[in-house]
C-alpha cells in the first residue's frame, strides 16, 4: 500500500511538473495575453484544489492523466485564443469545414475526459447506487458546462468587444453555446456506456 501511494505521488510530481513546463511555453507564446490570462483564471483554482486538497483525496493515476490530457488541450487552445489554433486550422482543412473546429473538440474533451475523474471522487464521498453515482456525474459535467457558458457570457458582457469575441470564440454561430453544452454531455455520454459495458478497472 505504501509503495503504491508513493508511486502515485512520482506520477503526480512528474505530471504536474510537465504541465508546468507547457504552461509557461505556452504562455511566452500566446497570441493574446489578455485572453490567456482569462482563459487560465479556472485553472489557477482548479490546480489550487488539486494541490491543496490531496491530503482529504488523491485521483488515481488513471484520472490525474486525464485531467492532464483536458487541461493540456485547453491551454494548447488558450495559447492561440482557440479561434486561431494551428491543429484546428489543419482539421478545416482537411475535412473543408465551415469553422476552426478546436475549440469544439475541447468542449467534447470535457466530458471525454472528466467523467471518469468525476466518478472517481463522487464514489468516495457517497454511499448511492453505481447508477446514481453515474447520473450524478453526468449532471455534474452538464452544469459545468453550462456554467461555463454563462461565465462566456459574462466575459463578453463586461469586457471590450474584441476581448469578448476572442473569448467566446462563436466565429458567427449563435448555437455556438448550445452545441458546446451539447459535446460535452456527449462526451460524458460515451465514457458512462463504456464503465457500464467494461470489465476492465476502469468499470464501476
Amino acid at each position: 500500500m505504501h509503495n503504491k501511494i508513493l508511486l502515485n505521488n512520482w506520477t503526480a510530481t512528474i505530471i504536474y511538473t510537465i504541465f508546468i513546463i507547457l504552461w509557461f511555453a505556452f504562455y511566452f507564446t500566446a497570441l493574446d495575453k489578455t485572453d490567456w490570462w482569462i482563459e487560465n483564471i479556472l485553472v489557477f483554482i482548479f490546480a489550487a484544489l488539486l494541490i491543496f486538497g490531496r491530503n482529504k483525496f488523491q485521483f488515481s493515476t488513471t484520472a490525474l492523466i486525464f485531467i492532464f490530457l483536458f487541461s493540456v488541450l485547453h491551454i494548447y487552445g488558450a495559447k492561440s485564443v482557440y479561434t486561431k489554433n494551428e491543429l484546428g486550422f489543419l482539421l478545416q482543412n482537411i475535412f473543408t469545414l465551415s469553422r476552426n473546429p478546436y475549440d469544439r473538440i475541447v468542449h467534447f474533451s470535457f466530458g471525454f475526459l472528466l467523467l471518469f475523474p468525476f466518478v472517481e471522487f463522487l464514489q468516495t464521498k457517497l454511499t448511492n447506487s453505481k447508477n446514481f453515482i453515474l447520473l450524478f456525474a453526468n449532471m455534474t459535467i452538464f452544469c459545468f458546462a453550462s456554467a461555463f457558458e454563462l461565465i462566456e457570457w459574462g466575459v463578453a458582457a463586461f469586457t471590450n468587444s474584441e476581448t469578448g469575441e476572442t473569448y467566446v470564440a462563436t466565429q458567427g454561430d449563435v448555437w455556438d453555446a448550445q452545441k458546446d453544452i451539447i459535446l460535452a454531455v456527449l462526451g460524458a455520454f460515451i465514457v458512462t456506456v463504456y464503465l457500464k459495458i467494461s470489465k476492465s478497472k476502469l468499470a464501476v
